[in-house]
């Protein structure tokens, strides 16, 4: 058990420091340790899906704060301020063009996608009619 337990210090370190030397000291375990933890598949694996987790987490708070920011510059587009409210306005043409764009971009990619995997499967059956 003990190793388990340390295994789990070496990965919560590595995930809230900067560097291996920083995570050895807050985990407790040698630097050496840690590197070969990230030699083992299913540590390395555990650890790349933790910090995929925690970006993800991290995008998730940053889309809420969006919104937030979304409606604040909605309220500053009408202050008093000319320049503030211009640049409010802006912002959120400018983001509207960008935010229509991308999804255009992404549209025409999973289109192509969809292409580009059906020419595959009639290559594939037309391989297969070939052989027999």
């Amino acid at each position: 058990m003990p190793k388990i337990a340390n295994r789990e210090k070496v990965l919560i370190a590595l995930l809230e420091t900067s560097s291996i030397r920083e995570a050895a000291k807050k985990s407790g375990a040698s630097e050496a340790t840690i590197y070969r933890f990230l030699q083992d598949k299913n540590f390395l694996s555990e650890y790349r899906t933790a910090r995929r987790q925690t970006v993800e987490m991290a995008i998730a708070q940053m889309q809420n704060a969006a919104s937030e920011a979304v409606e604040r510059l909605k309220e500053l587009q009408y202050c008093d301020n000319p320049a503030v409210s211009a640049r409010c306005a802006q912002i959120i043409f400018e983001s509207s063009v960008k935010g229509l764009e991308t999804t255009d971009i992404l549209e025409r990619l999973e289109t192509l996608e969809n292409e580009h995997f059906k020419q595959i499967e009639v290559n594939g059956k037309t391989t297969n009619r070939k052989r027999f």
